[in-house]
C-alpha cells in the first residue's frame, strides 16, 4: 500500500491551516494503512493520488501562486488572459485546437520546477518581466498564470487536459460568456463538485460588453444565485471585458491579493482534502454509538456465570462458612453431636483453593454453552448494526475467533480466583465463651447431684451457700451459653452471607475480565480503530 510520507511544512507550521492540512492528511494516511480494503478501489486510489500530489506540491514551495485560467469555448478566456497578461501571449486562435496543452505566464524570477510538475511545454511558457515594466508588475510577483485548454472541446485530448490542470492549480478564474454562464454541462459536471472550493475560485462573466450596461448587474446577480445552488456560497463573481478592459483591473488586484496572501495552495489542498475525506467517511459510516455499553455486557456476564455455576460456588462458600464457624462458636454438645453432617465439599473439604472451586463448579450444560453464545452475538450485533457490511465482517471475525475460546478461558478465569477461608477473631471468643458457660453449667450440675446424694445417703446438711453457688453456676452456664450461642448463630449467618458475597462478586469480576479481554477486547480493538479512522478525517 502507498504510504506518502507527510512533509514537514504540513505537520510543523504554526499556521493554522497548514496544521489542519497536516492533522487531515494524517488522518488520511491512517484510513488508507487502517481500512484501505473497507473502501471503493476507486475512492482509495484517488485517496493516494491526493496524498501524493499533497507532498509534491508542498515540496515545490508557496513562493509560486498557481492560478488557471478555465472554460467553455468561445467564453474569450484566452484573450482576458492576454488582457490581464498585458501582453499577446496566448495567440493560439489558429493553431490552439492542435495541442491540448496549457500556455503558462510567470512573474518574476523562476517557476521553473512548478511549470515542470504541471507538465507545461516549454515553448508555451513565458516571463513576464522586461526592463520597460518597471515596477508595475512587482505585485504580481510569484504569479504562474495558465490558460487552460477549452472545458468543453470537441477534442478529447482537450477535455482531459483541461480537467488535470485544474485538479493541480492553485486558484482557478472560471471564465464564462453571457450565453453560456448557465449551461447545465458547467454547473453539475464540475461547480458542484467544488463546494468545498470556494476560496479557491472567482467567476469571471466574461464579454460583459455584449450585455446592456442597465442588465448586467441582473446577469452578475443570476450567476451567482445559480452558484449558490451548487452549493458555491459567497461566491466572487466579476464581470469582465477583453475587448473594453473593463474589469481587468479589477482581476489583477485579485490576483495580487492572491499572491501576497500566500495561502492559496494550501487553501486548495485543504479543500481537496476535506473533499476526500468527507468521501471516505461516508464510505466507512458512522462509528457505532452503544460501543460504550459493550464493556459493561452485563447480560453476557449474566450468562457466564451461570454457565460457570457461580450461584453454586457461592452456597458452597456460604454452607462451609457456616459449617467451620458452628464447629467452632456452636455450644460444645451441639456442636459435637453435628460432627456427622455432611461436608458441603465432601472429602474434600480442607483442600486447597483449587479442589473448593472445581468441587462446587457443575459441569456447563449444551444449554449454558449456547446461552453465552447468543448472548455474545446479540451483544455484538445489536453495538455494530449501523456500521458498514465490511466493517461488520471484520468485527464478525473477531467474534468468531473470540467465542471459540470464550469457554476455555472462563474455567481458567474462575480457577484463578481465590477463596479465602476466613477465621474471624469473635469465633475463638465465642468458643472460649461456650466452653466456660459448658464447664459452669456441668460444675454447677454435677455439685447439685453430688450434694443431693450426700445429703440422702449420709445426712449432709448444706448451708445457704453451699446451695447458692450451684444453682448460681447452673443458671449462669444455661443463660450465658444461650445468649451466647443466640449471638453467635446471628453472626454466623451474616458472615456466610458476606463470604457468599464476596466470592460472587471475586467471580462476577473475573468473568466480566475474561469477558472483555477474551472476547470483547478484539472486537472493541476493531470499533476502536474504526472510530479513530473515522475521527481522524473530520
Amino acid at each position: 500500500m502507498t504510504n506518502p510520507s507527510t512533509t514537514d511544512t504540513t505537520t510543523t507550521s504554526a499556521d493554522p491551516l497548514h496544521a489542519e492540512l497536516g492533522r487531515l492528511t494524517d488522518g488520511l494516511r491512517t484510513a488508507l494503512q487502517l481500512g484501505g480494503d473497507t473502501l471503493r478501489p476507486e475512492t482509495a486510489s484517488e485517496a493516494r493520488e491526493l496524498l501524493e500530489r499533497v507532498d509534491q506540491r508542498m515540496k515545490l514551495g508557496e513562493e509560486h501562486t498557481v492560478v488557471a485560467f478555465a472554460g467553455s469555448t468561445g467564453s474569450g478566456k484566452s484573450s482576458l488572459f492576454n488582457a490581464v497578461a498585458g501582453l499577446e501571449i496566448a495567440r493560439v486562435g489558429v493553431r490552439r485546437p492542435t495541442t491540448s496543452k496549457p500556455t503558462a505566464c510567470v512573474w518574476g524570477a523562476g517557476g521553473e520546477e512548478i511549470l515542470d510538475w504541471l507538465d507545461v511545454p516549454v515553448q508555451s511558457r513565458s516571463w513576464r518581466e522586461s526592463a520597460l515594466d518597471g515596477d508595475d508588475e512587482t505585485a504580481l510577483h510569484g504569479l504562474v498564470l495558465v490558460d487552460l485548454p477549452d472545458h468543453d472541446s470537441t477534442a478529447v485530448e482537450h477535455r482531459l487536459e483541461s480537467d488535470r490542470m485544474v485538479g493541480l492549480v492553485d486558484v482557478v478564474f472560471w471564465v464564462v460568456d453571457p450565453q453560456k454562464y448557465a449551461d447545465y454541462s458547467l454547473h453539475s459536471g464540475y461547480l458542484s463538485s467544488f463546494a468545498e472550493h470556494s476560496t479557491a475560485m472567482v467567476f469571471v462573466l466574461n464579454q460583459i460588453d455584449r450585455i446592456e450596461p442597465e442588465d448586467r448587474d441582473q446577469a452578475v446577480q443570476h450567476f451567482a444565485s445559480l452558484l449558490a445552488a451548487d452549493g458555491i456560497e459567497n461566491a466572487r463573481v466579476r464581470p469582465a471585458s477583453a475587448v473594453t478592459r473593463e474589469g481587468v483591473n479589477g482581476l489583477r488586484a485579485i490576483l495580487a491579493e492572491t499572491v501576497a496572501a500566500k495561502r492559496a495552495v494550501t487553501e486548495r489542498l485543504l479543500a481537496d482534502v476535506r473533499t476526500i475525506n468527507a468521501r471516505v467517511r461516508a464510505e466507512i459510516g458512522e462509528p457505532p454509538q452503544g460501543v460504550a455499553d459493550i464493556r459493561g455486557a452485563q447480560d453476557l456476564v449474566s450468562a457466564m456465570m451461570d454457565a460457570a455455576g457461580v450461584d453454586a460456588i457461592a452456597q458452597t462458600v456460604h454452607d462451609d462458612h457456616l459449617r467451620r464457624a458452628y464447629k467452632r462458636t456452636a455450644y460444645p454438645v451441639l456442636a459435637w453431636m453435628q460432627r456427622t453432617t455432611a461436608d458441603p465439599l465432601g472429602s474434600r473439604h480442607g483442600a486447597d483453593r483449587d479442589d473448593l472451586v472445581r468441587a462446587a463448579a457443575p459441569e456447563v450444560t449444551p444449554a449454558q454453552r449456547a446461552r453465552v453464545s447468543l448472548a455474545a452475538h446479540e451483544l455484538v450485533d445489536s453495538a455494530v448494526s449501523g456500521m458498514p457490511s465490511v466493517w461488520r465482517n471484520r468485527v464478525a471475525r473477531e467474534e468468531r475467533s473470540s467465542a471459540e475460546a470464550l469457554a476455555e478461558n472462563l474455567d481458567e478465569a474462575i480457577t484463578a480466583v481465590p477463596v479465602p477461608r476466613t477465621q474471624p477473631g469473635w469465633w475463638t471468643a465465642a468458643g472460649i465463651l461456650q466452653i466456660l458457660f459448658f464447664l459452669a453449667t456441668c460444675l454447677g450440675l454435677v455439685w447439685l447431684i453430688l450434694q443431693i446424694l450426700a445429703i440422702l445417703g449420709v445426712g449432709f446438711e448444706a448451708g445457704p451457700l453451699l446451695w447458692g453457688v450451684p444453682v448460681l453456676l447452673l443458671v449462669g452456664g444455661v443463660v450465658g451459653s444461650f445468649l451466647v450461642s443466640s449471638w453467635a448463630s446471628r453472626k454466623r449467618h451474616e458472615g456466610a452471607r458476606q463470604a457468599s458475597d464476596d466470592i460472587t462478586e471475586r467471580l462476577q469480576a473475573a468473568i466480566r475480565s475474561t469477558a472483555e479481554s477474551s472476547f470483547l477486547e478484539p472486537i472493541t480493538a476493531v470499533v476502536d480503530e474504526h472510530r479513530r479512522i473515522h475521527d481522524g478525517l473530520s
